[in-house]
């Protein structure tokens, strides 16, 4: 097996400076100099693969998450054939899940370029046998080696991508937690995986995975609605899943939107939780539910917001003891923050408690000078403290 880093070829995103140029407002060239940056916003390393089940070099991608740590983290992977087609908006819906809508967990992209010849590596039964082998035998075994993973691994694809991840959910269901197949092209194939969900009904062989099926306005000769026919007539047994049909959508239009979709679904119990009320919370668990729901995590810490919305919600309930047993697990929880010390200040004002809301306001100041703050930062933690001396001072 050799490994090749492709240093001087990664994936970067497609902006160019005529683009900024064309969306900028128009001055004149006395008032502006624009220069371009020797630096790239770089999506993606790509590597090549000496495989010996292929017998033939082949080509994939990497993607780690924002703020990638091998020290602190442990990551989950999904794997994308077609990778060279589906990086670029696959990390862009990964990405933007985790870091700002925080509804799924920071995760490592794995994009397979497949060969010149798609069909051979996707849809034809025995050659598309031996690329499955490829990956889950000499690729996944390489990743797992050299990144920080968790022992999650997700396979995900659209069309004849699709028609992969469930010929892969047939033939090695224990490679794979989750397999989301977005109109996947189940006619290419002569339907053969029809006849094989049907083989395994009978053989009353348990798999026991999650499987994420959908489909855009195709038809019933895309063969995907056939499938959903036979796994409702002939259950595999402890297969989970789910179907999706959006007519609204077309062949080429419906994959962005799907995974965006399916992931979410996929990590429902992962979503930074919301309550609705002070008794929604208690009813789901309340404090301990919280620090059960987290421990699970990676990383496992309980987000600031959350115990500040809850804290905020017991005050209005005049639940003094609650709101202050919130704000101090916030404090406890992020230790370098100055925002939850900030937040406790303004509970215990709140509260009428001017003492203690002074001295966590002069805590907020001193933790974020000592752990480097921006100034903005620093300065708002100044002002908050200045302004709340003023009050005592009336």
């Amino acid at each position: 097996m050799k490994i090749t880093r492709i240093l001087n070829n990664k994936i970067l995103l497609p902006f160019t400076l005529a683009a900024l140029l064309c969306s900028a407002p128009s001055v004149s060239a006395s008032q502006s100099v624009v220069s371009k940056s020797t630096e790239s916003m770089v999506i993606a390393e790509k590597f090549t693969f000496q495989s010996t089940i292929l017998n033939e070099v082949r080509t994939f991608y990497v993607h780690l998450p924002n703020g990638y740590s091998a020290q602190s983290n442990k990551y989950p992977v999904l794997y994308i054939p077609d990778g060279k087609r589906k990086m670029q908006k696959t990390a862009a819906i990964t990405d933007d899940l985790a870091d700002f809508s925080q509804r799924i967990p920071k995760m490592i992209v794995v994009g397979i370029e497949t060969n010149k010849n798609r069909t051979a590596d996707l849809s034809i039964l025995a050659s598309s046998k031996a690329f499955l082998n490829f990956i889950t035998t000499e690729l996944k075994p390489y990743i797992e080696k050299t990144y920080a993973t968790n022992g999650e691994n997700l396979l995900m694809g659209s069309s004849m991508g699709g028609e992969f991840v469930i010929r892969a959910l047939f033939e090695q269901p224990e490679e794979f937690d989750g397999y989301f197949s977005i109109s996947p092209s189940i006619y290419y194939s002569d339907f053969q995986l029809v006849e094989k969900a049907n083989e395994l009904s009978k053989s009353k062989k348990a798999i026991n995975k999650k499987l994420y099926l959908s489909v855009a306005n195709e038809g019933w000769n895309q063969g995907v609605e056939e499938l959903v026919y036979h796994l409702k007539k002939q259950p595999i047994q402890e297969l989970k899943w789910q179907f999706s049909k959006h007519e609204e959508e077309s062949h080429g239009s419906i994959s962005m939107g799907q995974a965006y979709n399916n992931l979410q679904q996929y990590y429902a119990s992962w979503a930074t939780p919301h309550f609705k009320n002070t008794l929604d919370f208690e009813r789901k668990g309340g404090i301990e539910g919280l620090k059960i729901q987290y421990a699970q995590r990676t990383p496992s810490i309980i987000p600031i917001s959350v115990l500040d919305h809850m804290a905020l919600l017991y005050v209005d309930r005049q639940q003094n003891d609650e709101a202050i047993e919130l704000s101090l697990l916030s404090v406890k929880e992020h230790p370098t923050s100055g925002r939850a010390l900030r937040n406790l200040a303004h509970i215990y004002e709140k509260l009428a408690m001017p003492k203690h809301a002074l001295s966590a306001y002069e805590q907020a100041l001193a933790t974020a000078i000592k752990n480097h703050h921006r100034a903005s930062s620093i300065a708002s933690h100044q002002k908050a403290l200045a302004n709340f001396k003023t009050k005592l001072n009336k």
